[in-house]
Formats: structure tokens, sequence, C-alpha cells
């Protein structure tokens, strides 16, 4: 079996960079947080979880027939969020401000696809985002949303979406290893 799911691969550039160093830096003596691996930001479409292989055909049959409906655009991500209470934040994210119209399309086409071969979608709504970081627990939760609400508010990745992955996550005692099972071109 594979744990798969399909996301938007997202290129990382000067700017990120610099807002993801000095965050891990103004945060460094928190312990309880995992960082992502920026090598490895994406934008989920859909957690599919564990397939067999009769699961991994469909997917890539269906999927293969939705992304015909949908052109290439462009995605600004300039919008730090927390999933989570502030008192209690569970995951810091990098999203758009807005949500452009063919990305809620893709999204919604994604899960729609998915429903139609089995993949039942979840009551959450889509929230558009790259996970900066996983959060246990903090020791100065005031001084962690001073740090957060002092990043500037501005473009940190602009990304043309011409394409979607299906991604297989293997998980490693380091951390999960994410390898390209299936590209999938927007038209």
């Amino acid at each position: 079996m594979k744990r798969l799911f399909l996301a938007i691969p997202i290129t990382i550039g000067d700017e990120f960079d610099k807002m993801f160093t000095n965050l891990k830096h103004n945060l460094n003596f928190e312990k309880n947080i995992n960082w992502a691996n920026t090598r490895q930001i994406h934008l989920t479409l859909k957690f599919i979880g564990n397939c067999y292989r009769d699961d991994e055909d469909r997917i890539v049959e269906a999927v293969s027939e939705m992304v015909g409906n949908h052109h290439p655009f462009d995605l600004c991500f300039n919008k730090i969020g927390v999933f989570g209470s502030r008192y209690a934040p569970r995951v810091l994210w990098l999203g758009p401000d807005t949500n452009p119209e063919q990305l809620t399309a893709l999204a919604n086409d994604t899960l729609d696809a998915f429903d139609s071969i089995g993949f039942e979608r979840t009551t959450e709504n889509f929230v558009p985002h790259l996970t900066l970081c996983r959060i246990k627990s903090l020791v100065d939760k005031q001084y962690f949303q001073r740090v957060i609400h002092d990043i500037e508010r501005k473009a940190y990745i602009n990304q043309h979406v011409d394409k979607i992955i299906l991604f297989q996550s293997i998980l490693e005692p380091t951390g999960a290893v994410y390898k390209v099972e299936k590209e999938f071109s927007l038209k």
C-alpha cells in the first residue's frame, strides 16, 4: 500500500527563505515546534491516505480527466495564519489572502473527482495553505503571537500553477519524504 496525496508543487525563493529563516530564528527557543522541510513545500488539494494499486489506477484516471477542465493560473502567498486558537495554535501557515476562482474551482473539482471514485470528502472547508510548522506546545504564547503579528504582509511566493502532482508520502524516522508518482498538466 502507498500513502498518497494530491498537491500543487511550490517553488520557493529569497523572500520566502528570509521570512522562514527569521521566523525560525525568532522562535528557536521553542523546542516543541516541528518546522517544515522547505524543499518539500506544497499546497495539498486532497490527502488520500493508504491506497492499493487498483485505487491508484482509478485516482490517476479520475485526476487525468478532471485536470483537462482547468487552465494554468497564478497564486500569491502573502498571509500568515494559524490553525487552532491564538492561545493553542497547532499549525502555522502561509496562504493567499484571497482564493482565486481558478484555485477554488480546481479544489472543488478535485473533491468531486475523488467522491466519484469512492474517496469521500471530509467535512473540513478547503483552506489553501503551505504548512510552515506544526506546534505541539509553546513556552511563551504571547511572544509567539507578537512574532506572528510582526510578520510583514507581502508576497512571499508568487507561484504559476500549471500542474498538480500525485505524491507518495513515505514516513521515515526523520519525517515524511515525498515521492512523485504522477504529474498532471493543466491545459
